[in-house]
């Protein structure tokens, strides 16, 4: 027994021995990891210490703070902090995010930034199409429709389309259920969140991502609602402080509204608002400044070439489909398309359909002269089929576009150039060769640089007709009344009359077996502008011209003096004849009642005055327009030559002289 016991303390001694050993070593790794932290936490400080310096030099932080915890990766990390409940505090209140919105939210996240980042050859690049569905019925979603909607696409695009397919946001799904052709970028990005700094602020020059925000900025007001939205946002993404804007989010008592007063102040540095509001700010102009957040619609504007909202309203009978497409890049929306019928069996492949009606492929506009130009278009090395809808063809016509970029990247001139189109003509390889039709000075004419695009889509008249309304320039509401529009083919000089503009200075213009037609403007003669048109592209097409009444004022007045220039010669004939035959019969005293009567006529010098008092009237009134103030000279010019030939003294000279010579001959009449 005594030997058992033995053995047994020899155990203990020994496993404590060991167990001591090893706390030792334990104790001797955490000291040096402790020491290397401390170095590495020296270091870091050293280097923060140099990037704040040269963050003060430059006004700008770092790129690798630039990207903040938003970034794929960094978001990923982050969102693994996220406790199982999804709750976590920045300090102040909590926030609750669900974990498995996080990871969607992140996996978008990723596929915006890969999807920006990828660039290929034009004409190897496939669109990049994200197609947003709003429907009335809660039974149709993209869980229900995404797969046949994908398959019935595939036959057509799988090679020249990487699609995405989602719910709408709730913004562009309440613009769509409002009116889906009245919709433009500024609605559907109304909602986005942002952040609005002063331009007047000493440090707006350094401000341009949501970081700088967090640097420069002291305090920025928002409700209390908006705060909260914006942090559950960015917690979609991992990030606990909102880019470090978060801690200095301060809430107000009350609503936007209040917020916006808070603009007045000259204490107030920044706000928290939406987009829409934040145009609306002004004294001074708001700096916006978009924080890196999940579900920003103007974040998919940036990442995708095409955004189809489609709308379902499949509660009515028939059931109807309406699609609009915006190109992102122009910001431009489309017309609708719309399709009724077919049941919710057939319904994706009637989405597909009218998302097919509604696609407009896209040519970059490589060079352009004043009456063509020539292009490539897109993804056109993927296409195999002649029959696919991303073709072009001889015969189409094309809208062109322009959009000119500033230094940070935001479009100071955006969208398609007025009254002008694009015929195809032909094909080399896969360049387009194209005719420009333009009603406007200008067009895609000019220096090529990395901020200026020039794009054309091609366009889908849906409706049946259009109506064109002129109306004087800069002021709607003076119609142009009774204006002459003639339609001038294409390969001719042959002009046919159409029509004239009624009481509220329209005229509708139906389709031809022409792709589109070239309209002329006249007025009294005059051709006053060039429009070319697509009948049903647009339900109405608006020119503002400069009009042509003054002109037609000054040529009425012209035409009055002429017709006084040309009665002036004959009366003063007519004295002429009457003062010699005076003159023969030897009376003189009437002869020269008679003589003090026409020099009582109007003379040269009267006559050039009023006129040129009333071409300075007339070039006043046509300061704006260059086109119709030479006319008017030109006018006036031909009349003065017209003035100057027979209304001179010379008359009146050689009738005096007669009559002196007469009277000296006593009566006799000279010869």
């Amino acid at each position: 027994m005594m030997r058992w016991n033995l053995l047994i303390i020899g155990f203990l001694i020994v496993v404590f021995n060991h167990n001591v050993g090893w706390n030792r070593v334990g104790l001797a790794m955490e000291a040096a990891q402790d020491s290397e932290q401390t170095d590495s936490e020296q270091t870091d400080s050293e280097q923060t210490d140099s990037e704040q310096t040269d963050s003060e030099q430059t006004g700008e932080k770092p790129d690798s703070e630039v990207g903040g915890a938003t970034d794929s990766d960094a978001a990923i990390e982050d969102a693994e902090t996220i406790g199982a409940d999804g709750d976590f505090s920045d300090g102040g209140e909590s926030v609750e995010v669900d974990p498995d919105a996080v990871k969607i939210a992140i996996e978008n996240y990723k596929k915006l930034n890969e999807s920006a980042k990828q660039e290929l050859p034009w004409d190897y690049s496939p669109y990049k199409v994200l197609i947003w569905l709003v429907s009335d019925n809660p039974e149709i979603s993209v869980s229900t429709i995404e797969q046949p909607l994908r398959k019935f696409l595939d036959r057509d695009y799988s090679a020249i389309w990487r699609v995405t397919i989602a719910n709408a946001p709730r913004a562009v799904a309440t613009a769509a259920q409002r009116n889906m052709a009245g919709m433009d970028y500024d609605t559907i990005t109304a909602a986005d969140p942002v952040l609005a700094v002063k331009r007047d602020h000493k440090d707006a020059i350094r401000i341009r991502v949501a970081e700088n925000v967090a640097q420069y900025i002291q305090e920025i007001y928002g409700t209390r609602g908006r705060i909260l939205e914006v942090k559950q946002r960015s917690a979609l993404l991992g990030d606990k402080t909102v880019s470090g804007v978060g801690p200095k989010l301060k809430a107000v008592d009350g609503d936007a509204i209040a917020v916006s007063e808070l603009w007045a102040d000259e204490k107030t540095e920044a706000v928290l608002v939406s987009r829409g509001t934040a145009r609306a700010l002004d004294e001074p102009e708001a700096k916006v400044i978009l924080p890196k957040l999940a579900n920003l619609v103007s974040r998919a504007v940036e990442a995708y070439d095409k955004i189809f909202i489609v709308r379902l309203e499949a509660n009515e009978v028939p059931t109807k489909v309406s699609v609009v497409e915006m190109d992102t890049l122009m910001q431009h929306f489309g017309p609708v398309a719309e399709t009724e019928g077919g049941t919710r069996h057939t319904l994706p492949t009637t989405i597909g359909k009218t998302i097919t009606r509604a696609f407009a492929p896209v040519v970059r506009v490589d060079n352009a002269g004043a009456r063509s130009a020539t292009g490539l278009l897109r993804a056109s090395g993927l296409i195999m089929d002649e029959n696919s809808p991303a073709k072009l063809k001889a015969g189409d016509v094309l809208e062109p576009m322009t959009r000119k970029n500033d230094r940070n990247g935001r479009p100071f001139v955006i969208g398609p150039i007025d009254w002008a189109f694009l015929n195809v003509t032909g094909f080399e390889g896969r360049n387009v060769k194209m005719d420009f039709y333009s009603g406007r000075a200008g067009g895609l004419q000019g220096r090529k640089n990395k901020r200026t695009f020039r794009m054309a889509l091609k366009v889908r008249p849906f409706q049946e007709a259009s109506t064109v309304r002129l109306h004087l320039q800069r002021d709607p509401s003076t119609p142009m009344i009774g204006y002459e529009l003639y339609e001038k083919e294409l390969k001719s000089t042959k002009m046919t009359f159409i029509g004239r503009t009624d009481w509220d200075g329209r005229l509708r213009i139906e389709p031809t077996k022409d792709p589109f037609r070239l309209l002329y403007v006249k007025n009294g003669g005059a051709v006053l502008a060039r429009l070319p048109i697509v009948p049903g592209l647009h339900e109405f097409d608006v020119a503002d011209l400069s009009g042509d009444d003054t002109r037609l004022q000054a040529e009425a007045y012209i035409r009055g003096v002429q017709n006084a220039i040309i009665d002036l010669v004959a009366v003063r004939a007519l004295f002429e004849a009457r003062i010699e035959l005076r003159l023969e019969r030897g009376e003189f005293d009437k002869a020269q009642t008679l003589m003090e009567a026409l020099r009582n006529q109007p003379s040269n010098e009267q006559l050039a005055n009023d006129m040129g008092k009333r071409q300075t009237y007339f070039n006043n009134l046509l300061a704006r327009s260059a086109n119709q103030r030479a006319k008017v000279d030109q006018m006036f010019g031909i009349t003065r030559e017209l003035l100057t030939t027979h209304i001179n003294g010379k008359l009146v000279r050689d009738l005096e002289a007669k009559v002196i010579a007469a009277k000296k001959k006593a009566g006799k009449t000279p010869k």
